[in-house]
């Protein structure tokens, strides 16, 4: 199964015509306007320091917009709200509640974005070597004042521009005291933008608000019947001309960053406690990826503007099985028309089914093949991949472990 990239690209801009795209609530984002919110009592003095001090209740919101135009897949355009909040704190665990809405906080239509997301974040130690904000390339960093919910912040300003060779511009406000922004790593504000030739695409995404919790309460950790993917696990099945064997997928999250481990030929000791060696992204650009990606793959199931739907077709997931979308086409870089590749994808992405299954297999393909058609309607495949079962790993009692 070809997996979308964990770092997937961040598009880029053209903003005038995003307000004729939206169909999401009101078309300009709330920006920077909005007064801080704070508990009775609260002063700045309470403000964390990290995650260790999280309490019920810290949350922090976002406006965002993307677009995108001139793609195969025509044009297209998101915007809205995201919160990102605490609703359980167990030590060493953060339970995290993930939202998206239209900007007049009504259900977002998109279905990657119309339902919210279960995210345990362990309290530990930011992983060695952190990615850079902005990758490649260089960039230069500033320090200024801002002006961000209410609030003066003293930030730090990441900002590269490749305008001059046909690049993108891009530049990031992080406040160098995150506080009540510990949850995204201090983030104030992101925009990525660039026009082309034949395509132009951008997004932009700043805080609204943020709220200190009162630390009364613990909360419950919650059932993982919608993970993000942290705390959880999955497998696929992998059959090509050099062998067959199981890839194993453990997904974690550490002080801010989400963890993910690939284990291929796993035997049945290997747990997924051990993260050395993840790959490692940051939680600001996992939510830029899940909104971007509302633009990438603006219907579901992915294809070219004005393309057909695929036929429809059940895959068998374990026990169960759910309609899917099979989508079938020449495979060229294989070597010509007889060659073949197939790919599935799940109707309902929230089917009672996929119950517990990480975000990023819930929004790709189910299984994938390469294959050549030989006599009397028989295939000889090159490679074929599937999904065969995930489950949960964190050993809480509070935590759904079940397995599929």
């Amino acid at each position: 199964m070809q997996r979308q990239s964990f770092r997937q690209g961040l598009i880029v801009g053209a903003w005038g015509a995003l307000v004729l795209l939206m169909g999401c609530g009101t078309s300009k984002p709330r920006g920077f306007s909005t007064v801080t919110e704070l508990p009775p009592g609260s002063t700045s003095a309470q403000a964390p320091t990290s995650w260790q001090d999280a309490r019920v209740g810290d949350r922090v919101e976002y406006a965002f917009h993307s677009y995108r135009s001139g793609s195969r897949r025509g044009t297209s355009g998101s915007a809205g709200q995201l919160f990102v909040e605490v609703i359980a704190v167990r030590p060493p665990w953060v339970w995290l509640f993930i939202r998206v809405t239209r900007n007049d906080r009504q259900p977002h239509p998109h279905p990657f974005l119309s339902h919210g997301f279960v995210l345990p974040m362990r309290m530990g130690q930011v992983p060695v070597n952190p990615p850079d904000p902005i990758e490649g390339g260089s960039t230069s960093t500033t320090r200024l004042w801002t002006f961000a919910a209410g609030q003066h912040w003293i930030a730090r300003r990441i900002a590269r521009d490749d305008s001059p060779g046909d690049g993108p511009t891009q530049h990031r406000l992080y406040a160098t005291t995150p506080g009540p922004l510990y949850l995204t790593n201090g983030l104030l504000e992101v925009h990525f933008g660039a026009f082309g030739v034949s395509m132009s695409a951008g997004h932009q995404l700043a805080l609204v608000s943020f709220q200190r919790g009162t630390g009364t309460v613990q909360g419950t950790p919650p059932v993982m019947g919608n993970p993000w993917g942290p705390g959880t696990w999955y497998e696929t099945q992998e059959r090509a001309s050099w062998g067959d064997y199981l890839k194993r997928v453990c997904l974690g999250a550490e002080q801010g960053y989400l963890l993910r481990k690939v284990w291929e030929k796993p035997r049945d000791e290997v747990r997924c406690d051990d993260f050395q060696g993840a790959e490692v992204l940051a939680l600001e650009d996992a939510l830029l990826n899940l909104v971007n990606n509302s633009v990438y793959i603006p219907t579901w199931p992915p294809r070219d503007y004005g393309a057909p739907l695929p036929r429809l077709v059940r895959v068998h997931l374990g026990q169960e099985s759910v309609v899917a979308y099979l989508e079938e086409a020449p495979d060229y870089r294989n070597g010509g028309s007889s060659w073949m590749r197939s790919k599935s994808y799940p109707i309902d992405l929230w089917s009672p089914v996929l119950q517990g299954l990480p975000m990023e297999v819930r929004f790709d393909r189910l299984s994938e093949g390469v294959y050549q058609q030989a006599g009397e309607g028989g295939r000889n495949y090159h490679s074929d991949s599937r999904l065969i079962r995930w489950g949960t790993w964190l050993e809480t009692p509070e935590l759904s472990t079940s397995t599929r």
